[in-house]
């Protein structure tokens, strides 16, 4: 591909589990952050069901979706969950949400949080015409310990698994 930095990638379904907020898309900034912070203060309520037996694989997962199209990108009003990917049998405990991502094919590039924006209209204006593809879902956002701090990679649904 051209541009640096953007892959290409296919993931099995997964699942996440966290806090689980809602509000007016254009207000995200207000009500995202909230849940990361409950998320963060009460992670020893969901440790024990992380499988990992080290924290460098330990994905944490902004999961987002429409209030009323379960995984379409935000209209008026959207859908958040800050939380951490779990084994696909974790229960969710009393007080956290559980998602269970389809199998998608994903383009993915890494911005740092002051260039979301600009990675996003470039992914959305460039790459995926090039692609000759579309967006098949939200753009979801992923986390790993080894990111530099305020790093995400960006992951843009461009195809369901079957």
């Amino acid at each position: 591909m051209a541009i640096k930095g953007i892959n290409r990638i296919q993931l099995p379904s997964f699942v996440v589990i966290g806090k689980e907020g809602q509000g007016l898309a254009e207000e995200a900034s207000s009500w995202v952050a909230l849940l990361w912070d409950q998320m963060n203060t009460h992670f020893d309520e969901i440790s024990p069901l992380i499988n990992v037996t080290e924290m460098s694989q330990l994905h944490l997962w902004g999961l987002m979706s429409d209030r009323e199209n379960w995984l379409l990108p935000w209209q008026t009003e959207g859908r958040y969950l800050a939380g951490v990917q779990v084994s696909a049998e974790a229960a969710a405990p009393i007080g956290w949400t559980r998602w269970e991502m389809p199998a998608m094919e994903y383009l993915t590039v890494k911005a740092s949080a002051e260039k979301i924006g600009e990675a996003t209209e470039l992914m959305l204006g460039q790459v995926l015409p090039l692609e000759k593809v579309q967006l098949a879902g939200s753009v979801q956002e992923h986390y790993l310990p080894s990111f530099a701090e305020g790093e995400v990679e960006l992951f843009f649904p461009i195809r369901p698994l079957i």
